[in-house]
């Protein structure tokens, strides 16, 4: 009976974590916590980091890690602000294709570079960051066009816009790595590079693809941030990675590859925003919120790195009981 209970806990702890801080919240805070005013903020909010969390989903079945995801959705929001005299959907497409490019880049480094994906996207992390600085001149650009503030800022009812959008990507994505050959062969490059390579799947094209995808959402979260805001900052998304990291690998994800749940990293995102916004109502410090976090992240890392080390142990176990 114990066992199955721990079996249970560590099938769901994202979803029992969840639920845990929103029943913690709920006594500590009370009414400023389930005010519908304060869940409806806390819905926008994490709206924005849900895209950032599954760029990295994508990225960790497929076997890597994509570190410029902040720096893409920076300067997706600086040119959506800037480019607006433009034309508002001109200045979304250009910023989104942007974003596809710096996903080419990263793909192609990785692929036909040969190198290492956390090496590569740092790269283009600090040059994406410096060409944001340089076409903002570090200075805040202030949005033009009212409407376009309805699909960052706006709501369908009583839910806001951004989070319709952003599950509506989430399903379509679900859809494809579960449901397609696409997925099935981005898991099997990400679980073992040279056995999918053996089996005929083309390994490089996979990968490519996958930091296609991530820098995609990465995309979308800037575009939509930008939309909230009216504005785009040189500031934002400088801690975007680090969050997204978390939220993933809280939701079954791992950075060995070959392993990521949807649904699961965007439950790992409404945790992480349920946390962040508790504690804005119950007033803890900022500088103290900057330290939580990091933990957080060394946490799940740490526990990512253990539980992959005991999944390599069982498998080698199993191998040497065959022979």
């Amino acid at each position: 009976m114990i066992k199955k209970i721990g079996q249970y806990i560590l099938k769901h702890n994202i979803t029992i974590l969840m639920v845990a801080l929103f029943v913690f919240f709920s006594f500590a805070v009370g009414d400023l916590f389930l005010n519908i005013l304060n869940i409806h903020n806390l819905m926008r909010q994490i709206s924005f980091d849900i895209p950032l969390a599954l760029a990295l989903t994508v990225v960790f079945i497929a076997g890597g890690i994509d570190i410029s995801i902040g720096s893409v959705l920076s300067i997706s929001a600086a040119i959506t602000m800037k480019m607006q005299p433009q034309g508002t959907y001109l200045a979304v497409f250009v910023a989104i294709l942007f974003g596809l490019f710096i996903g080419a880049v990263n793909g192609f480094l990785v692929t036909k570079g040969k190198i290492v994906p956390f090496i590569a996207t740092l790269g283009t992390m600090t040059l994406v960051r410096g060409m944001m600085l340089t076409y903002t001149l570090q200075k805040p650009i202030i949005g033009q066009d009212e409407a376009f503030q309805f699909w960052g800022a706006g709501s369908i009812g009583i839910i806001p816009t951004p989070i319709i959008i952003v599950l509506f990507v989430a399903v379509i994505l679900h859809i494809i790595l579960k449901y397609t050959k696409f997925g099935r062969n981005l898991f099997a490059v990400g679980g073992n590079a040279e056995a999918a390579f053996l089996a005929g799947i083309q390994v490089n094209k996979y990968k490519f693809f996958a930091f296609m995808i991530s820098s995609f959402l990465a995309s979308i979260s800037g575009v939509l941030l930008a939309s909230r805001l009216n504005t785009s900052t040189p500031h934002i998304g400088l801690d975007s990675a680090n969050w997204a990291i978390a939220a993933a690998i809280m939701g079954g994800a791992s950075m060995t590859g070959g392993k990521g749940y949807v649904f699961g990293s965007v439950l790992g995102v409404v945790t992480l925003g349920i946390l962040v916004n508790g504690m804005n109502l119950v007033g803890v410090h900022t500088y103290f919120q900057i330290a939580i976090r990091a933990m957080i992240l060394l946490i799940v890392v740490i526990v990512d790195a253990i539980s992959a080390m005991n999944l390599r142990k069982r498998l080698e176990k199993q191998a040497y009981g065959e022979r």
